[in-house]
This record gives structure tokens, sequence and C-alpha cells, in this order.
């Protein structure tokens, strides 16, 4: 392709929202690279680039082993890890990519290159949260899995009032971070009827039950649930499924997010009024719990930045199945995210790929930009691997 400089993209499960996964030109398509086994005495997978979140639980299934990584099974391991990879036992295990022992890609040149901590390690450093697609096609990955064999599920939910959701989020957002490290807490949020809001908060546990119980007493306290919390023990894989659900993803969607340290009360009732004044619930948001052990690394130990700055993650998602409704869909988004900007310091998750971020690497990478940029310029100098949000080389 460089030789008659045909412009490709590089594609493992295809879950690019901004579709950066895709061409018009030629598409380098590696989900055939999809092997997993598992090695019990070193406690890692080998998984081929190709391979998705599922095949890997699948093959982890009945070991009394998992990796820590995301709940959707048609997600590619090869983004997921690369940008982050967050799941329902970060908080326990870390991210996905804090889970990665070494990685094997062809570079520029079309040579078989390793890294790990012992060798390539700028580019071993930069593939842990530098997103995909950057530095070559990756080829393979060495994943550290845990011993997980029971989960406890936990739900509880409520409808609320804005003034007393406000003060329930408020909640949540002081707890979930700062709970037992064996509990990883989303609270997702969305309009109600008569100008209530629907708050549901959902997670997975390894705490003892007893912790867990107490835990979610924190919140039960202040706002006493609509429906009293759900707590059920399954295997590993049955919670996999469980948070798989069965139904089908719109076709189009738009997604944006927020890292925060916290919010303030002004900002919790902006989210909330605008939730409200929706006239149909076309935009929710997902709080996802950072902090517990996803904060044992340095923010500059590997590329991904969001760690002891940040305890949560803001997740705005919508979507919808007409393409005529695309234009709208995506202006309430615009203004939805823009009501937030006073509010929020403007960091974002680069796997959650978003074009109308304006200073994009600042918000992906933050004060790791510069020595992506190095590492970037050291491997590809020629910039033969680039999309619309590819490492700049300066």
């Amino acid at each position: 392709a460089s030789s008659k400089a045909v412009a490709f993209a590089v594609r493992s499960g295809a879950h690019s929202y901004e579709g950066f996964s895709g061409s018009p030109g030629l598409v380098i398509d590696i989900k055939r690279l999809n092997r997993v086994s598992f090695n019990k005495v070193s406690k890692t997978v080998t998984v081929g680039a190709g391979a998705t979140l599922g095949d890997v639980q699948t093959a982890l299934k009945g070991t009394g082993y998992a990796l820590a990584c995301g709940t959707c099974p048609t997600v590619g391991i090869a983004g997921h890890v690369l940008g982050g990879g967050y799941g329902l036992l970060a908080r326990a295990y870390g991210l996905a990519t804090d889970s990665l022992k070494s990685i094997r890609l062809i570079d520029p040149k079309g040579s078989s290159v390793a890294a790990s901590s012992a060798s390539n390690r700028d580019l071993f450093w930069a593939s842990r949260g530098g997103g995909g697609g950057s530095f070559g096609v990756v080829t393979e990955f060495v994943l550290r899995v845990h011993a997980v064999s029971n989960v406890d599920v936990f739900a509880l939910s409520w409808t609320l009032s804005r003034d007393r959701a406000a003060s329930l989020v408020d909640t949540w957002q002081k707890w979930a971070p700062r709970a037992d490290t064996g509990i990883t807490a989303l609270l997702k949020i969305s309009k109600a009827a008569n100008q209530n809001v629907s708050l549901r908060c959902i997670g997975q546990s390894i705490s003892v039950r007893a912790a867990l119980i107490a835990e979610l007493k924190k919140l039960e306290t202040v706002e006493t649930p609509t429906t009293p919390h759900s707590i059920q023990k399954k295997t590993f894989w049955k919670a996999f499924e469980y948070f798989t659900g069965t139904g089908r993803d719109p076709y189009f969607q738009k997604e944006r997010s927020d890292f925060v340290a916290s919010l303030s009360g002004a900002a919790i009732k902006q989210l909330l009024q605008q939730i409200i004044a929706q006239p149909v619930s076309h935009i929710g948001i997902i709080f996802n719990a950072y902090s517990g052990v996803i904060n044992d690394l340095g923010e500059e130990v590997t590329a991904f930045p969001h760690r002891s700055s940040v305890n949560y993650m803001l997740h705005y998602y919508g979507g919808w199945d007409d393409p005529k409704s695309t234009k709208a869909r995506v202006d309430e988004m615009t203004a939805f995210y823009d009501g937030m900007r006073q509010y929020v310091p403007g960091k974002a998750y680069v796997n959650y790929s978003d074009a109308q971020l304006s200073d994009w690497p600042t918000a992906y990478w933050g004060k790791n930009l510069d020595r992506l940029k190095k590492v970037k310029r050291a491997f590809d100098p020629g910039n033969l691997f680039q999309f619309k949000q590819s490492v700049p080389l300066v």
C-alpha cells in the first residue's frame, strides 16, 4: 500500500465510534488472527489481535481466571487494550492495558517487533493507553489474567425529583471511587416521567458480601431505592453474560466522555436539568467509577493518563436507527455536552473516540502527549499509520 500511496485503516473489532477502523481505500482487517491460549502456570493469555473480549473470556470459561476488561463481547481486544480498557473488575484489578505483559506488531517497515517492559520499552509504554492504529498493526498480546471464580452482581434504582437526585449523585461521586476496591459501580441516569430523573446504580463486586451490603447502605440511607437492592452471586462467566444483555444496539450512536475529579453542586444540577429538559429521553449518562487499583500506577507510568487526577468518567450516549435523524440527534448531543463545558476539565477517553473534540490530543493524553509524539517520531517518522486522530508527529 505504501508504494502505491493507498490510504488504509487497521481494523480489529470495528467498534470505533467515529469509524476510524474504516477507509474508502484499503482496510487491513485482522479479525482472523483470533487465537486465544491460556497458560495456567504463568497466569497469562496469549491473544491474537483479531480476537474479541468475548473470545478471550470464552477461552477462560471454567478455568477460574478472567481478564479484567470491558463487558461488550464483540469489542475487539486490540483497540480496547491499546486505549485503556475499563470494565467491571477495573477498581479491583486495573484496566485491561494494566494487564498487558507484551505486544507484537508489524512496524512501518513491515518487520515484526516485540515490545515489553524489557525490550522496546518506549513502544510498550505507548501501547498502554496511546490508542490503536498509530504505530503499526498489532498481531498479538500477552495479558495477565486474575483468579476470579464467583462475583456479586448488584443493582438498585431510584426515581427522584431533580434536587433529590442531585443529592444522590453527590453521594455516589463521593462514595463509588472510594468504596471497597473489590467493588466497581456505575450510575446510569436518564429522563423519567413528570420532570423526574431515573437513576440506577449497577456493578460487580469481588469483596465479601457483608462489605458490599455495608457500602450500598451509604447510598440507601440518602434516598430509599424505588426497588430494594438486588445482589446475585454468579460465576464470573454468568456475570459476563448478564452484563452483555440481550438487546440490540442502535444502528447509529454518538458517544462522548469526560473524566472528572468531582462535579460541583451547580454542575450536578446543570447535568440533571439537561436530562429533564429533553422532550424525549434521547441522551443518557453513565458515571463509571475509577480509582482503586487503577491508581496503583502513576499517571506517566503508561500512556493512559486518567488515574489519580480523576475519580470517575462521564459517558454521554445516544442511539438511533433512522439515518434521517442523524443531524438532529448529533446536534442534541453537542448542545448537551457543550452545556457541561464550564464544569469539567476537558479530559476524554481515547477509546470513546470523538471527532468533535477541538484539542483531542490533550484531551486524550494530557501530560503524556509529548512523550507519545516522541515515540511516534522514532517509530513511524513517515507517518504511515495515520488517521484523523492518530498520534501526531509534532
